[in-house]
């Protein structure tokens, strides 16, 4: 044990030595890590694909009122082109030559022979009572007065 001593003595002790190694465990912060690179790219992808399908349905409501706008367009335009024809027909009714023509032909009227003139009246005075005669009575039975 004199060369043990002697070369114990011979060779400095290392104080900074490492103490012996505690044995090597699984921890859990790498596989919340692990999850955490898994997840992020699969949320991105949701997230881009979310993105895109509002995108789509934006489209589509932006499509959908285009053609209900056309449809109402096409329904003024055939509601303003009905109104002139309906125009234009009154225009015709009303002119005053196809009325008299009518007047004269179909209702076999004729212009009057003389005019009379209406009295002005002044509105702030009462006018008579008119006077009114009774018609005489007709009989009660006409098959009396026929003699039948």
């Amino acid at each position: 044990m004199s060369t043990a001593v002697a070369r114990s003595a011979a060779q400095p002790q290392r104080r900074d030595a490492p103490a012996r190694r505690p044995p090597l465990e699984v921890v859990q912060q790498r596989r919340r890590r692990v999850r955490q690179r898994r997840l992020a790219p699969i949320l991105a992808g949701v997230l881009v694909a979310a993105s895109l399908f509002v995108v789509v349905i934006g489209h589509a409501e932006l499509t959908q009122g285009q053609v209900r706008l056309t449809a109402t367009e096409q329904a003024v335009t055939a509601a303003e082109t009905a109104h002139r024809q309906e125009v234009l027909a009154l225009a015709t009714l009303e002119n005053p030559a196809r009325i008299l023509k009518v007047a004269e032909q179909t209702l076999h009227m004729a212009p009057p022979t003389s005019q009379q003139q209406v009295p002005h009246v002044p509105l702030g005075t009462a006018l008579p009572p008119p006077s009114v005669s009774t018609a005489p009575s007709a009989p009660a039975n006409p098959a009396a007065t026929t003699g039948k």
